[in-house]
């Protein structure tokens, strides 16, 4: 395979758990100039042997393009899957290679909904052997899940949030752990909804030692995308589902567990398994169920409520939004719980575009607090909406 002469290199912090910089574990993203998505073996630094991950050139000229997406991969301190190269570390490699900004996190990193704040999206699973911190932070990222936060749940986190306990977090997946684990060790996963943003794109694979599934199926309200083929009883290997404001994946033949044990590293090596992990992180970090009733989103000839720039944001955005015609236009910002929080423009306006800015402040201008937000624009009978993220 020919790859382009530069490599880019990861930032030369060190992860939370590993004792070298990124550039000294090798994980360097590598392009190849063409073709699908792979893996090449590389030497590091110090001549070990490496595995990296190779994702097609199209997909990275397009991180320029791309969205930012900031994940916290969350693994307990204590877990030998802390220790290169197992699963966190290869999707904090395939993170850094869609230009998304990740941290490795435990538990006690995100165990306020002001931590939780700095991501939009959590990934994590169980190595197999209940060694994980779910109770640590369950609380806080059931209610963050809630507010419009994405959570992706990978093999092994049924067998270890049944061990914990972790009900809370029970609650928020796509599939009910009530009733402990199973797994199958052979066969395929069967990708049985190939429209979803999911599953788009993604072919059947082969199971890799284990892929696990849910005795007690989904939760109310979730949808399977995929199935295993040497299942009778229709349980799902793909599942995803509205949380409130948010969205959750469960991801059962991704194993998050380490590959000595469990020989599951041909998963992080598999194009169709990596597109589909890369796509469930988009898709839980693109929640569009912000707490407006779909039913009041009125389109209206001529009117458009483009964009938010930047969102997330910190402290200051600017709501972007068309009129055909002059006339008597609102732009007020509401939180989940459908309260006006403060107005940002009221009255007659001009035709053509408009922009208005947020400072993050309500009506007695004091400053909000993080979390998931949405403006209405009313204008010309047509009543339209916005997430806006504040971090």
């Amino acid at each position: 395979m020919t790859l382009l002469d530069r490599r880019v290199r990861a930032p030369e912090n060190r992860p939370s758990g590993c004792g070298r910089r990124y550039s000294e574990c090798g994980f360097y993203p590598a392009v190849p100039v063409s073709g699908r998505s792979g893996c090449l073996d590389v030497r590091n630094q110090g001549g070990q042997r490496m595995r990296m991950l190779v994702l097609p050139l199209t997909l990275f000229a397009a991180v320029a393009l791309a969205t930012e997406i900031k994940v916290a991969i969350e693994i307990d301190s204590a877990s030998t899957g802390r220790i290169p190269p197992n699963a966190c570390y290869r999707i904090d490699s395939l993170c850094k290679a869609q230009g998304w900004e990740d941290s490795i996190v435990t538990g006690s990193d995100i165990d306020e909904a002001s931590e939780l704040a700095e991501y939009d999206v959590v990934v994590t699973g169980d190595r197999g052997y209940a060694d994980n911190d779910f109770q640590t932070y369950q609380s806080a990222l059931k209610d963050w899940v809630r507010s419009g936060g994405g959570f992706v749940g990978l093999g092994w986190i049924v067998y270890g949030v049944y061990r914990a306990s972790a009900w809370q977090m029970d609650s928020i997946l796509p599939v009910s752990c009530s009733l402990d684990y199973n797994f199958f060790a052979s066969g395929r996963i069967l990708v049985t909804d190939s429209t979803h943003p999911v599953t788009l794109n993604v072919h059947d694979f082969d199971i890799q030692s284990h892929g696990e599934w849910a005795n007690a199926g989904l939760q109310p309200g979730a949808t399977a995308l995929g199935g295993y083929s040497e299942d009778t009883t229709g349980q799902a290997s793909i599942a995803v589902r509205e949380v409130g404001a948010g969205r959750s994946v469960y991801l059962g033949p991704i194993y998050f567990g380490d590959f000595q044990n469990y020989e599951n590293e041909p998963y992080y090596d598999d194009a169709d398994a990596m597109l589909l992990l890369k796509q469930a992180i988009e898709w839980a970090a693109s929640p569009d169920s912000t707490g407006v009733d779909d039913s009041r989103q009125t389109p209206g000839p001529g009117v458009e409520l483009r964009e938010a720039i930047p969102s997330p944001f910190r402290f200051r955005t600017r709501v972007s939004y068309d009129l055909a015609v002059a006339g008597r236009a609102s732009l007020v910002v509401y939180d989940l719980a459908g309260k006006a929080v403060r107005t940002l423009l009221s009255g007659n306006q001009p035709a053509g575009a408009g922009q208005a800015a947020w400072d993050r402040t309500d009506y007695s201008g004091l400053v909000v607090p993080s979390g998931v937000y949405f403006v209405r624009l009313h204008a010309g009978g047509a009543s339209l909406s916005l997430k806006l993220v504040v971090r």
